[in-house]
């Protein structure tokens, strides 16, 4: 007997706690339903960028025509020269969206919490680095993507009117998905969000909402593409007893890596002296050397998976592939130090396959019999890893791009040793020290910087204030006019918690009396903050409960309030401060 009752008051409760958690769950259905809704979104962003480089490719591209009459090599070269032009004139005529390229603006964007990304930049961004990949640069089209994506996810969250945390993790997943469609490779797009634009800082919102968008997105692309391969891979053979030259490999490539990295600076300190806000006095010259060097090695023209299919088919000379490793090293560094619109990935996949195979070719020469095109395939991940210090993306990609389990486990070893090797020798990954020649310390985050800042110094004293045996009616029209929440007080004016839209809403939602309800039923218990506490420590409690603002009390008496969006503009000052006077306006 007392068994079943036992049983029947266990049902009791869990058919309570379901009832009472309806909001939760109606959360995670809405959380799951924009989480699809961007990743397709970010879909077909990346399918409208893929089609507008191809269509760049075919309406400039004067080889259409060859089958018609003979082309001369200049005239083929011209074509980056026309596409540096028209970048030019959309930099002059947009500057202030030019200024952020690349996959660092989306990781500041998500750092600093700069969101929403306005549409017109996503747009504009869509457009440039169309131009830029379709007339030839040889750079790839990630960092874009990573850009369209991420600033889609931003505006949708927008229009959902999410607050500034869900944009966040939307706007992180938006970016991951946008990867993944343009490679046709979710796996790998969910790490690149973690990795790259997270910073390998985790939050379980944020992964199952880039998986969720990743997908999405994934199908989209083969809907659109078909499951086509984007390599061509040729029969391989991969033997585990060779491990000692995967290793040595995985070292080759991160100092192959390291060595791109420290030409790529020196390019970027020569920029700078001549330099200061005239795109033409690089990307022009630039363009013309490099229509000179493509009149010569056609092979160095555009994103390199055109290369790299021929590389793995074997139609290189020993001799040939040297020159154009270095050739495309050099105009990488160069295109992507003007600030040109693309990113790395797609040229750190060209740069392994090229080292991967040479690697392989030279050592024959010493009696070493090893398959040149498993030692490009593994290359391909070392070289991933090492340059965009992503190790667990790289190798994912790899074998998503290759879809054969054999290569897995030297391309682990290569990429977390080639990765090891970068970071030790720079003490950081690239992104992190890109962030930090702009004076951010993302080992020290936002809440080191905001130390020094007190709650005194950002604090509003105009707040409102309601009674905690206050019908929920009365409190529902005082929230509408409030532009925060309530703070929650007794008879006495004595703080007893504060008072927000959500908690209404989980009340309308969960209760079927709500007109009996008080302020009382429904206060959320906060702990305030006091004006001499820093800014860093009332971020930290608003992290905790997941709340926009927090009470400042004096004893048990509010005394003013301050708000999470204080807080980021405050750092963002700090952030734009610490760049003037390192930088002063000047900024690539």
């Amino acid at each position: 007997m007392d068994k079943t009752l036992y049983i029947l008051q266990h049902c009791y409760d869990s058919i309570k706690k379901f009832f009472t958690t309806r909001y939760d769950l109606k959360e995670y259905i809405l959380q799951i339903g924009i989480s699809l809704l961007i990743g397709a979104t970010a879909g077909l962003g990346a399918m409208v960028f893929h089609t507008l480089i191809e269509w760049m490719r075919f309406a400039i591209n004067p080889s259409r025509f060859s089958r018609y009459l003979e082309i001369p090599s200049f005239v083929m070269a011209i074509v980056p020269v026309i596409g540096a032009l028209m970048i030019i004139g959309l930099t002059r005529l947009f500057p202030q969206q030019a200024s952020e390229r690349g996959v660092t603006s989306v990781i500041k964007s998500v750092l600093l919490q700069k969101i929403p990304i306005p549409l017109f930049t996503t747009l504009f961004h869509l457009l440039a680095s169309a131009v830029t990949l379709g007339t030839g640069a040889p750079l790839g089209p990630e960092g874009p993507s990573a850009k369209i994506g991420g600033g889609l996810g931003s505006y949708i969250s927008s229009l959902f009117r999410l607050n500034i945390r869900k944009m966040t993790t939307y706007t992180v997943a938006g970016a991951g998905a946008a990867i993944s469609a343009i490679f046709n490779a979710p796996i790998a797009g969910v790490f690149f969000g973690i990795e790259v634009i997270l910073l390998n800082d985790l939050k379980n919102e944020s992964l199952s909402a880039l998986v969720i968008a990743s997908v999405s997105a994934d199908m989209v692309s083969k809907a659109y593409l078909g499951n086509v391969a984007l390599l061509q891979i040729p029969k391989f053979q991969v033997n585990t007893h060779e491990v000692l030259y995967f290793i040595l490999l995985a070292i080759v490539c991160g100092v192959v890596a390291l060595l791109f990295m420290e030409l790529s600076h020196i390019i970027k300190k020569f920029y700078k002296k001549i330099r200061k806000d005239d795109t033409i006095a690089i990307l022009l010259p630039l363009s013309l050397l490099f229509a000179v060097a493509v009149m010569f090695y056609t092979d160095i023209y555009g994103i390199g998976y055109e290369l790299i299919n021929k590389v793995l088919a074997k139609e290189f000379s020993v001799n040939i592939l040297v020159i154009l490793f270095v050739l495309k090293i050099i105009f990488i560094a160069l295109y992507f130090q003007t600030g040109a619109y693309g990113g790395l990935f797609a040229p750190s996949l060209c740069i392994g396959i090229l080292v991967g195979y040479l690697f392989a070719s030279m050592l024959s020469f010493f009696g070493a019999t090893l398959d040149p095109v498993a030692y490009a395939l593994i290359g391909m991940g070392g070289m991933l890893a090492g340059l965009n210090s992503i190790p667990i993306t790289a190798i994912l990609m790899v074998f998503e791009l290759t879809n054969d389990y054999r290569i897995i486990l030297p391309v682990m070893l290569a990429s977390v040793i080639a990765h090891l090797t970068v970071t030790y020798y720079n003490k950081g990954t690239i992104y992190e020290l890109e962030l930090l020649e702009e004076g951010i310390d993302v080992r020290k985050s936002r809440i080191n910087v905001l130390e020094s800042v007190t709650v005194h110094s950002i604090a509003r004293k105009d707040f409102q204030t309601i009674n905690a045996k206050a019908p929920l009616k009365f409190a529902m029209d005082k929230l509408i006019e409030a532009e925060t929440g309530l703070i929650v007080v007794d008879d006495n004016g004595g703080y007893t918690g504060i008072l927000s839209l959500n908690e209404v809403r989980q009340a309308l939602l969960s209760s079927d009396v709500v007109e009996l309800l008080i302020c009382q039923d429904i206060v959320l218990h906060v702990n305030p903050c006091s004006e001499s506490n820093s800014a860093a420590e009332a971020l930290r409690r608003m992290d905790e409960y997941g709340i926009d603002f927090l009470p400042v009390a004096k004893g048990n008496k509010v005394t003013a309030i301050v708000l999470y969006r204080d807080i980021i503009s405050m750092y963002n000052k700090i952030i734009v401060q610490i760049e003037e006077k390192q930088y002063g306006h000047f900024g690539l």
